[in-house]
């Protein structure tokens, strides 16, 4: 399976492709398409839960309307979702090094706070780290806009987690 950023980058940098490809964003849905569907679904009371947790990703959306089709936890179901997100950064946090994992926290709270990370003018050394992160597809890396993000709302929740156990 290619990866997302694995493809673009390839784009981007080879010169045969570069002159013969256009970038295509295929995002998650927006808020009113993920609201539409619940109400569809008859889950309009847990929108604003979901949306929380998951923002617009199809596959978590549907894994939610499954667990409560099922009549099981979904607040516990998403708290586990994040928790997981979050055990997943961890992990390849531990794989860096001190100024590494300075620079990801950074990353992370600018992320939280504002929504994304602003990759202009970057060094390609801290790129690099931002596009290890997108190879495991934890965080977006988005040519386009010069900015990287979570994959998902998922992952963000897990960046929250991070730096909220980081204060301890």
């Amino acid at each position: 399976m290619t990866k997302h950023y694995v493809f673009i980058e390839r784009i981007y940098n080879d010169a045969r492709l570069k002159k013969t490809s256009e970038f295509k964003k295929i995002d998650h849905l927006n808020r009113e398409k993920v609201k539409e569907w619940l109400k569809q679904e008859g889950f309009k009371e847990y929108e604003e839960l979901i949306w929380e947790y998951l923002g617009g990703c199809i596959a978590d959306i549907l894994r939610a309307i499954s667990i409560l089709r099922k009549g099981e936890n979904l607040e516990g179901f998403l708290k586990e979702q994040a928790w997981l997100a979050y055990t997943e950064i961890d992990e390849y946090l531990a794989e860096f090094g001190e100024e590494e994992t300075k620079f990801f926290l950074e990353v992370a709270r600018e992320i939280v706070n504002r929504g994304y990370f602003d990759i202009s003018g970057l060094k390609i050394d801290k790129r690099r780290i931002l596009q290890s992160w997108a190879e495991k597809e934890i965080l977006f890396y988005d040519l386009l806009e010069l900015r990287v993000t979570g994959n998902s709302r998922v992952y963000e929740k897990g960046l929250e987690i991070l730096l909220e156990r980081d204060k301890g």
